[in-house]
């Protein structure tokens, strides 16, 4: 059993990767996004540090946050970001640890797959054995991000600067999966990195 992370661009169809990986073979799966999502619900502990560092204008009629409200306020703006990142980064993390923990002493033989969009700068990486890089081009993923987010070019290119290059994650990957073919492809590819981490044990 490994702990796989799955790093990629926004848009790069990470969980797409982590859906099929499920299929071929069951797995344990975290999703950062997701973990990231929860803390800031009321109630739970990135939620008060979180308005107080960015004000109740990011709040709903019923006192949610908005996370499109607090993304305007954050993408573009460096000091923001990196604010935003130093209360939820070390959440999550806390969140993610406890999860492998769990996962390892329930079904210890299933691999546990991270997806992370920031693995590389919110040192999640170090928690993982295994690294899978996803990728597509940048048109194919602003397209995808656009259409599922219902943001303009403008907003998406914000994301974009927001997140490590190319070349920054492909140094770190010991697989890459190309997703911009087709689903059977990347299912293919799919096969083969799991059945080369299965060789990888035995041997």
């Amino acid at each position: 059993m490994k702990v796989i992370g799955i790093v990629g661009g926004i848009g790069a169809g990470k969980s797409t990767v982590v859906a099929l990986m499920n299929e071929i073979k069951p797995i344990h799966s975290i999703s950062a996004d997701l973990i990231g999502h929860e803390i800031l619900r009321k109630g739970q502990k990135g939620y008060g540090p979180v308005i107080k560092a960015f004000g109740e204008s990011i709040l709903d009629e019923s006192g949610e946050i908005v996370r499109e409200r607090l993304g305007k306020m954050v993408f573009g703006n460096p000091e923001r970001l990196e604010k935003l990142n130093a209360i939820t980064h070390p959440l999550i993390t806390e969140i993610i640890k406890e999860r492998i923990v769990s996962y390892q002493q329930i079904a210890p033989s299933q691999h546990i797959v991270l997806e992370a969009a920031l693995l590389i700068e919110s040192g999640l990486i170090q928690l993982t054995d295994v690294v899978i890089a996803v990728y597509a081009e940048v048109s194919e993923r602003t397209k995808r991000v656009m259409m599922r987010d219902g943001i303009d070019e403008t907003q998406m290119i914000r994301r974009l600067k927001a997140q490590k290059e190319w070349e920054e994650i492909e140094r770190v990957a010991d697989y890459i999966i190309d997703n911009s073919i087709s689903l059977e492809a990347t299912k293919m590819q799919i096969q083969q990195i799991l059945i080369a981490l299965e060789e990888e044990e035995i041997g």
